[in-house]
């Protein structure tokens, strides 16, 4: 197969030559020029429901301003919140600024990235605690407004595929905190799932694969997730990647982040080893890779961890190439 045909093969749970390399063989629209799910790259400003976000050079990322909420009270949305009008937007010039152009179709798999799902675009509207506060004491008017919202996201896909026609989208909603999910998972399998539900469905009917981008600990929804038809889960590594990569048994693929932030943490005080570090990525890569169901989110080097990660992967991915039976 060619690196593009591997890719889809991967990203469509089917049988690979070789683990991929992120970000080599993709080409990945950021909607922030085209279309401004957030603000543009390294700056706040407002995005096009109006939510005011602020730049932060610490996290070198954009963050929603604590201190402005458009929606006060969710029973509000309906008169407060504002979608974009997509029929309105200028879809030319969105493919312009997001430099589609440099796509390479024939060799590249093209990506587009879906900012602020179901939970995210919510919390940005009222602010975390109100939008938490709202799940319990109005489950009603929030399964409203993601019907809404659900809506918007399908009619995004339509122009999405009519005008970038990508392979794949990303589509961003964090479920999860450093130790659980942010909701109850009754409370998510009633409000955020359905709606997810929907998408999925819509974009698999367009054609297009969809990836699963969501941060945080959430082992319990994960037989959930896997029922769903989502191509691909994109999550971190404090979840239980071999127990995942058990459940979902063939019908979705993991790509999981690499220790990211113990790394950080054990560099910055001075207690990480390279070889622990290679030893630990070689073992996980190896363990995970043989499924066929499975790559990490080897991010560009920036760091001397980082380095060594991105050689014992290479190691690993050419370890098992010509390995998979199915």
């Amino acid at each position: 197969m060619t690196p593009k045909e591997n890719l889809l093969a991967m990203y469509s749970h089917k049988k690979i030559d070789i683990m991929p390399m992120p970000f080599e063989d993709e080409f990945t629209v950021y909607p922030v020029n085209g279309f401004t799910e957030r603000p543009v790259f390294n700056q706040g400003g407002r995005d096009w429901f109006g939510c005011l976000w602020e730049y932060s050079e610490a996290a070198q990322a954009a963050a929603p301003d604590i201190n402005e909420h458009i929606l006060e009270d969710i029973c509000d949305w309906r008169e407060v919140v504002k979608f974009p009008d997509l029929d309105a937007w200028d879809w030319e010039k969105a493919v312009q600024l997001d430099n589609l152009d440099k796509a390479d179709r024939e060799h590249q798999v093209v990506n587009v990235m879906m900012l602020n799902g179901m939970f995210e675009r919510l919390h940005v509207l009222m602010g975390f605690e109100e939008a938490l506060c709202a799940l319990l004491t109005e489950p009603e008017e929030v399964g409203a407004f993601f019907d809404a919202l659900a809506d918007f996201k399908c009619k995004l896909l339509d122009k999405l595929k009519e005008y970038y026609n990508p392979d794949i989208v990303t589509f961003h909603d964090d479920w999860g905190t450093q130790r659980g999910p942010f909701m109850s998972p009754d409370t998510w399998r009633e409000l955020v799932k359905p709606r997810i539900q929907r998408i999925v469905d819509h974009c698999h009917e367009l054609g297009i694969l969809f990836l699963m981008h969501s941060c945080g600990k959430y082992d319990q929804l994960i037989p959930d997730i896997s029922e769903m038809g989502i191509d691909v889960l994109q999550c971190m590594d404090i979840m239980d990647i071999g127990k995942a990569i058990e459940i979902a048994d063939g019908r979705m693929t993991i790509q999981a982040s690499v220790h990211t932030q113990i790394y950080e943490a054990d560099d910055k005080s001075g207690i990480l080893t390279e070889e622990k570090v290679r030893e630990q990525v070689h073992r996980e890569f190896t363990e995970w890779g043989k499924s066929g169901k499975y790559y990490p989110f080897v991010l560009p080097p920036s760091t001397w961890y980082e380095k060594v990660i991105r050689e014992e992967y290479e190691k690993v991915r050419h370890e098992l190439a010509g390995t998979y039976i199915k």
